[in-house]
């Protein structure tokens, strides 16, 4: 459906010259002059982008922009003002706009009311999933509906970085928790001896300090959910505690007698292996067993190289909606940060997108603009035995003709079956080696029929299998 906006005004002359800007950006304009005009005019909600008002009478316009808000409450509405002086602070009317409209100053209140609008989608789309379209993301966008309408506990598991809070704050929108708080905590940011009182809230006087009483995230998560971020940080003691409360549903408040009751649905997240710290002796086997209800293992960025320039078209996106210029980043710097390990994730590569945005604003980002950790030039693999000549075949004087095409494909068949080989068949390892995206050696792969014949070529994981 095309964009519209909603003009109205009862001036013919603002009506006009307004209208022609407008289609002149290529938006569908829908005229009213009052308030009663516009419900007959109204079309579907998502068709509106933008809403400009000009009416003579006060009061005809604080109707106007009352019927609007009630109608399309997601509607921008916007004044058009012929004094500088004018009064644009009604209530529900989000800015102003100088008659007559100027073209540059129009495209830009439209560029960002657009940008406004799909960073709306994309925040209430990233509350329920993660950005991307690979089959590992997928996998987690099935668990988090199978999981949200349920009170099960969640254990999400993964790397630093790999967006376990996006997760759990997906579950929550989805679950029928959603009008009631989300409450997030990082267990390892509070010292040890706080942790009890930031959990479970404390009586004044309870402790040196406790002037007034105070609620706990439990308390405040009431109804909710309540996130547990890095709980394989918290101290053994607060674990035998936090086990009670998923056992019996009540606690105490520190320095507290009263039993309150406890109605909150719990996610934990960990970056650490908490089998192993079991084994360490330094988390409780029965509270791990309460939280592992419902596993979820995010992968790591390095494992969906395929959606690395929809991430990045996302934070750029977030850049400019934050009134810096706009940033692009060309294929061969898309191609570099896919071949990038990534240690830190999806947050590693947000927090490079806007450095590059604040280096380079309303740039293209090429290769070069990469810091030189990002930059990943093909190395030449050593030479062996086994190797030895494959490209040096035309360093002697050419005495006969050759087929070129044909001679090329030799050599990149060639190269791709050492980085296969010397990578133990694992694809992933080999793109990288070739400094190739995933994907784009598997159809490179197809394409040139290579195949692995050794006799385990059959095992799972990211091993080549045959038929490929």
């Amino acid at each position: 459906m095309k964009k519209a906006a909603l003009l109205v005004t009862d001036n013919e002359k603002i009506a006009t010259s307004s209208s022609a800007v407008l289609e002149f950006i290529d938006y569908n304009v829908v005229v009213a002059s009052n308030a009663d005009d516009i419900e007959h005019k109204l079309l579907d909600d998502e068709g509106y982008i933008i809403a400009l008002i000009a009416l003579s009478d006060e009061d005809s316009l604080l109707e106007a922009v009352s019927l609007i808000n009630r109608k399309m409450s997601s509607l921008p509405v916007y004044l058009l003002v012929t004094d500088e002086h004018s009064s644009t602070t009604f209530k529900g009317v989000t800015g102003s706009l100088k008659y007559p409209i100027q073209y540059k100053d129009l495209l830009s209140t439209v560029r960002h009311v657009e940008l406004e609008r799909r960073s709306s989608r994309n925040r209430k789309a990233l509350s329920t999933t993660l950005t991307g379209i690979s089959p590992q993301i997928k996998k987690v966008e099935a668990m988090i509906r199978h999981v949200s309408m349920t009170d099960a506990n969640v254990l999400l598991l993964g790397e630093s970085g790999t967006g376990k809070e996006v997760v759990a704050r997906g579950i929550h929108h989805l679950s029928l928790r959603t009008d009631q708080p989300f409450v997030a905590l990082n267990c390892g940011a509070i010292p040890a001896e706080l942790l009890e009182s930031e959990l479970f809230g404390h009586e004044k006087g309870a402790f040196t300090g406790a002037i007034n009483a105070r609620r706990g995230r439990f308390e405040l998560a009431e109804g909710g959910t309540l996130f547990l971020d890095e709980i394989g940080d918290m101290p053994m003691s607060m674990q035998v505690k936090l086990l009670r409360v998923l056992q019996e549903r009540t606690f105490e408040r520190v320095g507290g007698t009263k039993t309150i009751p406890c109605n909150v649905r719990l996610i934990a997240a960990t970056h650490q292996d908490l089998e192993k710290r079991i084994g360490e002796g330094k988390f409780r086997m029965d509270l791990f067993y309460r939280l592992n209800v419902f596993p979820i293992e995010l992968p790591p960025i390095r494992e969906r190289e395929g959606d690395i320039p929809l991430l990045i078209e996302q934070f750029a996106s977030r850049m400019e909606l934050d009134h810096r210029s706009p940033i692009e980043f060309d294929d061969s710097a898309i191609e570099a940060l896919s071949n990038h390990p990534m240690v830190g994730n999806v947050r590693e590569l947000e927090n490079l997108v806007e450095r590059l945005a604040i280096l380079y604003p309303g740039e293209t980002i090429t290769y070069e603009k990469l810091p030189k950790r990002y930059q990943s030039p093909i190395r030449p693999q050593p030479e062996t035995e086994e190797t030895k000549g494959t490209l040096h075949v035309l360093s002697k004087p050419m005495t006969d003709v050759i087929d070129l095409k044909q001679h090329l494909t030799s050599i990149e068949k060639s190269l791709i079956y050492q980085a296969l080989k010397s990578s133990d068949w694992v694809v992933s390892k080999a793109a990288r080696a070739l400094s190739l995206r995933r994907t784009t050696l598997i159809q490179k792969i197809r394409k040139l029929d290579i195949k692995n014949e050794t006799p385990d070529a059959n095992k799972p994981n990211d091993r080549m299998a045959l038929p490929l």
